[in-house]
């Protein structure tokens, strides 16, 4: 049984309590400690150490803790005493101050390694910026006193993070769009958001009252009690609490690591849910269930920001026109920022009914593996992006994720490259028409079909790859479709083939009688048909 932790100063408080040995990687410690015997004889050791950790079997399979991750978020009031409102601010303040203080230093320690190679620069890592930063704030800022000190420590944790995204996007470590060296922060641009780990965190008794640590007590606008009872049965730990400014409004977010079987306790009324469903997510319609008791399930797409742009195009210009800093001003931007906020309220609400739908009726779930980035920049429209971005297809994945390993349920996912919307379902033809059509036409046996529908029943029958139970995200599948290991064996490198132009690879489209074009076609519905039967 291995035991690993956050790091490599908590492996050895375990190792010293649990009479483990640290495992060692080119003999220097790691974060991994070996236990003998049962684990459950040493929960308590490695609980009193943290109850951020994972522990894996003598096969390498990660076995289940006991404890969950996860998060909640309440809107509270600003506070009514104005000294008590600026000290919120300052607090936003001071984490931007510290952020830039540690850019220029990590920026200066650049320019003179330039100059001389044996300059000592300081570490990118929060600890060694932090004892700096402590050395120097009575001269950079003589008011640090006055916030907490997590405030600053947000600032430069932050930057460290923006450090190692820029510098695993240089060496080619980090997947997505190049990312850049970080910046400045503005007052003006920067997003208002502070992080407490330690100091006073609590959820008050009265299910209404938030307390940080400096700031003092928060009323909250929702209630409390579906976080303050488990910290009140000790079934759960507070982790971290971030305190947020966004549309004028604050927002306190929190982690915290929960036991599972209190989260989410075993029950043998609930009924008895269909075997599997596979789901098309669309921008007409947000999802097109198909299950396999033969149903066909469509869940509306609420377009909340279609819905709403004739009146912010009308209240932009109102805006517009406005002097800023009048009292006409701010009261333009207060609709509009109402306008903003129920847009994405809507939206989020939308995908937590679905998700949550598919969760409690379906023991399986396959879903596809969707590139939005790609969506957007597939159809040169920019009413087509702005559909897209309105839909929240994004947010889908990751909801579903961690609400299925909490429930038992499985989720599947399907090859990227799957080509769901171009198979005629029933007889493995191919669907043609218009790119953004909402009916198809099979040109092999004439019939008209419905795109979502007929994508949704080869998502369900998609059988050739299985991810098993999901983990903290779902996991992802080759990129691949066929059996074989051979370019040459899918349909997807068929059809990329078949796309590309003779000016770009030297390749010309086959017409409808070259030989090659009808082998591939019997092979294409072989492997539909043998997907389908699996």
């Amino acid at each position: 049984m291995i035991a690993i932790m956050r790091t490599k100063a908590q492996a050895q408080q375990v190792a010293d309590l649990t009479g483990g040995k640290v495992l060692l990687d080119e003999d220097k410690p790691t974060k991994k400690v070996l236990l003998t015997g049962d684990f459950e004889q040493y929960r308590d050791e490695i609980e009193s150490v943290s109850v951020l950790f994972y522990v894996c079997d003598d096969t390498g399979e990660k076995v289940p803790t006991g404890w969950t991750i996860t998060g909640a978020s309440f809107e509270v009031g600003w506070p009514k005493d104005p000294q008590l409102a600026s000290l919120v601010r300052s607090h936003f303040g001071a984490k931007r101050v510290a952020y830039n203080w540690a850019l220029a230093k990590v920026n200066s320690d650049m320019e003179a390694k330039k100059q001389d190679s044996t300059h000592p620069s300081t570490p990118w890592t929060l600890e060694a910026l932090r004892k700096q930063w402590n050395q120097e704030k009575n001269e950079v800022a003589l008011w640090w006193g006055d916030n907490s000190k997590e405030a600053y420590a947000s600032g430069i944790a932050d930057l460290v993070q923006a450090l190692s995204n820029w510098s695993s996007s240089k060496h080619g470590k980090r997947k997505g769009r190049k990312v850049g060296f970080p910046k400045f922060k503005s007052k003006k641009k920067d997003q208002n958001r502070v992080r407490f780990t330690t100091g006073t965190m609590r959820f008050e008794d009265d299910h209404r009252t938030i307390v940080l640590p400096t700031i003092g007590a928060l009323r909250s606008k929702e209630n409390t009690r579906r976080i303050q009872r488990h910290l009140a049965k000790s079934n759960a730990r507070l982790l971290n609490c971030t305190l947020s400014e966004r549309w004028g409004r604050l927002f306190v977010s929190c982690q915290l690591a929960i036991k599972t079987s209190v989260l989410a306790p075993p029950s043998t009324t609930m009924p008895k849910k269909d075997p599997l469903a596979g789901v098309d997510l669309g921008l007409r319609s947000l999802a097109t269930i198909a299950d396999s008791n033969g149903g066909m399930t469509t869940i509306p797409n609420p377009t909340p920001l279609r819905a709403t742009i004739n009146e912010r195009r009308r209240v932009g210009r109102n805006l517009s026109r406005r002097i800023p800093g009048s009292h006409g001003h701010r009261e333009a931007k207060a609709k509009l920022v109402k306008l903003d906020r129920k847009a994405v309220y809507v939206r989020r609400e939308s995908i937590h009914q679905l998700t949550r739908y598919l969760v409690d009726n379906y023991s399986e779930v396959k879903i596809e593996d969707l590139n939005i980035a790609a969506m957007k920049r597939s159809i040169r429209r920019r009413a087509f992006r702005r559909s897209v971005s309105d839909a929240g297809l994004g947010a889908f994945r990751p909801t579903l994720t961690y609400k299925a390993e909490r429930a038992g349920v499985k989720v599947v996912v399907v090859d990227r490259f799957f080509p769901s919307s171009q198979i005629h379902h029933n007889c493995a033809g191919r669907l043609t028409g218009a790119k953004l059509a909402k009916r198809l036409t099979c040109d092999t046996c004439h019939v008209e079909v419905d795109r979502d529908e007929n994508a949704a029943l080869n998502i369900r029958d998609w059988s050739v790859i299985s991810c098993g139970p999901v983990g903290s995200t779902a996991p992802l599948v080759p990129r691949r479709f066929g059996t074989g290991g051979s370019s040459d064996d899918g349909l997807t490198h068929h059809l990329k083939r078949e796309r590309k132009t003779g000016s770009n690879t030297g390749r010309t489209r086959r017409g409808k009688n070259d030989p090659r074009e009808s082998e591939n076609e019997a092979r294409r519905k072989n492997l539909v048909k043998g997907a389908s039967s699996e």
